[in-house]
């Protein structure tokens, strides 16, 4: 997915989720990696060949999702 596409679907899912998050995002353009952090929540990690995302958040969990 483009990176664009993955800010699109991150800002979708906290809309649904009240939009009461701030997020921050960051592209790293050179591996094709993708870095969503909703502040005080989890770290949503994507790239540009695979529309799954990682999902971190807690103490070291992490789950994988389509988005």
């Amino acid at each position: 997915m483009s990176y664009q596409v993955f800010q699109n679907r991150v800002n979708n899912l906290v809309r649904r989720a009240g939009g009461n998050i701030k997020v921050s995002f960051s592209a790293d353009a050179d591996s094709g990696k993708y870095m969503a952090v909703c502040h005080g929540m989890c770290k949503i990690l994507g790239n540009s060949s695979c529309k799954r995302v990682e999902v971190r958040w807690g103490s070291g969990h992490k789950a994988l999702a389509v988005i």
